[in-house]
């Protein structure tokens, strides 16, 4: 019934914006710019979201394109940053896992080796690891947001949708800038770029950046700080065009960070446990920004080398060759129970090798257009895991800090993928695209779990064969110590084809719908000894309006969707020997059905209205799990999925003044976002109640010359999390979650030559 009522709003909708917009731009002309150059119509961006070049308001599926210059004036460096303002787009984090959601759909479990359902593109290959997608942005030429299934042009995983960072390719005259950003908790950050020809066929760009940072709260027992940054980054680009018909590009990045982010924060108390901690005399901070136990550290190594060529057979017809490897590697210590007491410490280090290969060809000769090629991925991913574990916890004292539970192991993936994109013009107006990917994938792993009461806590420390896994109240300290592994491997594939009409109803006023399917593939968890997991899909139906009114001076972009999702993996924790941890699941089925507004006005010259206004029901409709807390059994159908508000409202406003040494813009944010569950019960004590935040910003720009920026972010102090877990029962099982950054404000003077 829904998806009847998505078709047909649109089909009545239509014609309702059409006919008065075709009047009122035959009617009036294009008003005069205002005095400084500053333009009074909607400026337009041109992506690749569809592997080939087109505005945003011709391109038939539900996208959002930031430019660089947006994420500068915003002191924007992150993606937790950047996915703020777009409708039905959220990010939490945990550990040192980004979580990347669309339209309540993302990377849920905690297991290192799970697959994000957000695939995040750099310079057009993946980041098959989530960690790399907390790397930094800079240098940065847009961004593309794409909501809803990207099955038949994108690569692996493309589930939820697809981020694609785009950085700015080497110019061939001089040109470049030099950024400095200072703000409070001791913030400097350093930006910039150089670009230029190096001969007639050869440019080159570098850009490089660093942050350092105070960290948001301290360790109450060592005052060391926690949630600081320092990291540093670096890109350079070669680009070689020895004809009119070729050209290659290369690209290598390269990004470091070792500082005290990552870390859990007590959040509340368990109604269903007391806590161990507590119950024993120690206490958890005071204030939910700092932290207790051990000190957290986060250290992260990530670079890439990327090979990009383009040939052009023929008028119209161009062969691209898209070659890259990715290196990601990440430890990080912290306290498993955020108290005084230093019962638990987490240890864990990751580290991924990739490389892939996508060949394409892409022809644009009208009535058709296409694109067609083969992708290939590989990858070898290992995860490492001591969970140090004090004899407290089972009722002994509270040193020493044994080793623990120990897991880990080493994954192989190899993905195979060809794919197909036409689209028809069958008039001027109207156009019909069909495309389909065939998609195969192979996975193997190796795996240990070790229960370990005899040594004390090292990470350094070997594993240890020995006995079968005991029960819970078997454990004896200076006794027990186990170990298993296991070996296994499992293959999937997948059809999935995309079907999308859209029509021109007038200038400026496009209408589209889409079906399409979606693939996510079946996978083992490291840190346990069980079977694969099955592969998930996804089926949308999608209609939409971009509408540029009255002259451009208002644009209104819709869209409404409706999801069929089976198989849904999800991840639930298990905290029974011999492997306590994240256990993924193929829930039954799920439902999500939502709609986006993102709507722009220009009323008068200087005055610029922004509104992104996203609604989304979501709904398990067949899964039952048992109550970690109680052991029940519960029938979780009807409940809603984690990650996925319901509302999501932001407003912005901002004015141009015009006093003729520069351009001065105040600009407010206002962002509501309704009550996020971060659990399948959708249980009260773990979940963000609705929150409002207040972002403020001021530019003051000379073009082309220099620019002065000031920001104020989450400026009433709003104290809310990114993500929440909660730890084994023996522990006392508080909530314990991550922060988001706290009121920040800076100020950043940028030059350009």
């Amino acid at each position: 019934m829904l998806r009847k009522l998505l078709f047909s709003s649109t089909i009545l909708l239509v014609p309702t914006l059409g006919a008065p917009i075709v009047n009122a731009q035959e009617a009036s002309s294009a008003p005069d710019e205002a005095a400084s150059g500053q333009p009074s119509k909607i400026e337009d961006i041109v992506v690749t979201a569809q592997r080939q070049t087109s505005s945003v308001q011709q391109t038939p599926l539900a996208i959002t394109a930031v430019e660089g210059d947006t994420l500068k004036d915003r002191g924007i460096a992150d993606i937790d940053a950047l996915t703020r303002a777009i409708p039905n787009v959220n990010f939490s984090r945990l550990g040192g896992d980004a979580r990347i959601f669309i339209r309540g759909i993302g990377l849920e479990g905690v297991d290192a080796g799970a697959d994000g359902r957000v695939a995040v593109y750099t310079d057009d290959v993946v980041n098959a690891r989530s960690q790399a997608a907390l790397g930094s942005l800079f240098d940065i030429n847009r961004i593309e947001v794409l909501r809803g299934p990207q099955g038949t042009l994108y690569g692996r995983n493309a589930t939820a949708g697809a981020i694609n960072i785009i950085s700015n390719d080497p110019t061939d005259i001089l040109d470049g800038y030099a950024a400095l950003t200072a703000g409070n908790y001791k913030l400097i950050r350093t930006e910039g770029a150089i670009s230029g020809p190096l001969s007639d066929t050869v440019s080159a760009r570098f850009a490089f950046q660093t942050n350092d940072r105070d960290g948001f709260g301290r360790n109450i027992m060592t005052g060391n700080p926690v949630d600081s940054e320092r990291s540093r980054a670096a890109r350079v680009k070669l680009r070689f065009e020895p004809s009119d018909t070729f050209h290659l590009t290369l690209t290598g990045d390269y990004r470091w960070e070792n500082d005290n982010a990552g870390g859990y924060a007590f959040v509340r108390f368990n109604p269903y446990y007391v806590d161990v901690n507590v119950a024993n005399g120690f206490v958890h901070p005071e204030s939910r920004r700092d932290r207790a136990g051990l000190d957290q550290l986060f250290y992260m190594e990530n670079y890439g080398l990327t090979a990009n060529a383009v040939l052009e057979l023929a008028d119209g017809l161009q062969l691209t060759s898209i070659t890259g490897y990715r290196h990601v590697d990440q430890a990080s210590s912290l306290s498993g129970d955020d108290s005084t007491a230093l019962t638990t410490s987490y240890d864990v280090a990751t580290g991924a090798n990739q490389w892939t290969q996508e060949l394409r060809v892409s022809l644009q000769r009208r009535p058709i257009d296409l694109v067609a090629g083969g992708y290939y991925f590989h990858e070898k991913n290992s995860f490492r895991l001591n969970f140090g574990v004090s004899p407290l916890v089972f009722g002994g004292a509270a040193s020493p800090l044994y080793q623990g539970f120990g897991q880990g192991g080493l994954q192989k993936t190899d993905a195979y993928a060809a794919f197909a994109q036409a689209t028809v013009h069958l008039t001027d107006r109207l156009g019909v695209d069909i495309g389909a990917r065939y998609s195969y994938e192979k996975r193997s792993i190796t795996r240990y779990n070790q229960l370990d009461f005899v040594n004390l806590f090292n990470i350094d420390t070997p594993l240890v064969v020995g006995c079968s896994a005991p029960s819970l109240t078997g454990f004896i300290p200076g006794v027990t110590s186990c170990s298993t592994s296991g070996a296994d491997s499992a293959s999937w594939s997948s059809f999935d084809p995309k079907a999308t009409i859209h029509y021109q109803v007038a200038d400026g006023i496009m209408a589209y719908a889409t079906y399409s399917r979606g693939f996510k593939s079946g996978g083992y968890d490291l840190t346990q000894l069980r079977p694969a997991y099955n592969p998930e899909r996804l089926t949308n139906y999608e209609a939409g309006i971009k509408a540029d009114l009255f002259d451009r001076r208002v644009r209104v972009n819709l869209s409404g969707f409706y999801y069929n999702y089976s198989n849904l993996q999800i991840t639930i924790l298990e905290f029974e020997p011999p492997a306590p941890g994240p256990v993924t699941l193929n829930a039954a089925k799920a439902r999500l059905y939502g709609a986006e507004a993102e709507i722009i006005a220009v009323p008068v010259d200087d005055l610029r209205l922004g509104f992104n206004l996203a609604w989304l029901h979501s709904e398990y409709r067949e899964l039952s799990d048992n109550n970690q807390f109680t052991g029940q059994l519960e029938n979780l159908a009807g409940n809603q999925l984690t990650s996925a508000p319901k509302y999501k409202l932001v407003g912005e406003v901002g004015y141009t003044f015009h006093p003729g040494f520069a351009d001065i813009t105040p600009r407010a944010e206002l962002s509501w976002i309704s009550k996020i569950q971060f659990s399948q019960f959708n249980f009260d004590f773990q979940s963000q109640p609705a929150r409002w935040e207040l972002n403020l910003y001021l530019d003051v720009v000379r073009k082309d010359d220099w620019t002065i920026s000031a920001y104020g972010r989450n400026v009433t102090n709003k104290l809310y999390y990114l993500g929440e877990i909660v730890p084994a029962p023996f522990t006392g099982a508080p909530v314990l979650g991550m922060p988001a950054a706290p009121a920040t404000f800076g100020l950043s003077v940028t030059k350009r030559f």
